[in-house]
């Protein structure tokens, strides 16, 4: 059961994340916009998560409207530095038909730990896919 945090902060004009819990994993549910002027406020929140000691994350992009690429290549710093601290990020492909695009565009789920999830009562299932490699 995902069970969210008491706060949502919006970390630039156009993206608000939600932090919360899913079986133990540290979750952040992503809304709006991945861009330029964005991107380096979700990097903070994951670094956040991962200073405070968790080994698991999951990014939660399925209510992403837009993402550009240096959204994407945000990510793909997170899920570098996840590896370096021996930890795991893993990303919920955004369901947004233009965010989707760019993630398909760049190819994303060849170089991002991309996981399917099952809607059920607005919540991740806690049964997780992997795409790519992690």
């Amino acid at each position: 059961m995902f069970m969210a945090a008491t706060s949502k902060r919006d970390e630039g004009a156009g993206m608000t994340i939600e932090p919360g819990q899913l079986d133990g994993m540290a979750v952040l549910r992503v809304t709006g916009e991945l861009d330029l002027s964005t991107a380096p406020g979700l990097c903070a929140r994951i670094e956040e998560v991962f200073e405070r000691g968790a080994l698991c994350v999951v990014v939660d992009l399925s209510r992403l409207e837009f993402c550009d690429s240096t959204g994407l290549r945000a990510l793909l710093g997170a899920a570098q530095e996840a590896r370096v601290r021996l930890a795991r990020l893993f990303i919920v492909p955004p369901s947004s038909s233009v965010a989707a695009r760019a993630f398909e565009l760049a190819g994303a789920s060849e170089f991002l730990p991309l996981i399917e999830h099952a809607a059920t009562n607005g919540a991740l299932a806690s049964s997780l896919t992997i795409h790519a490699r992690d």
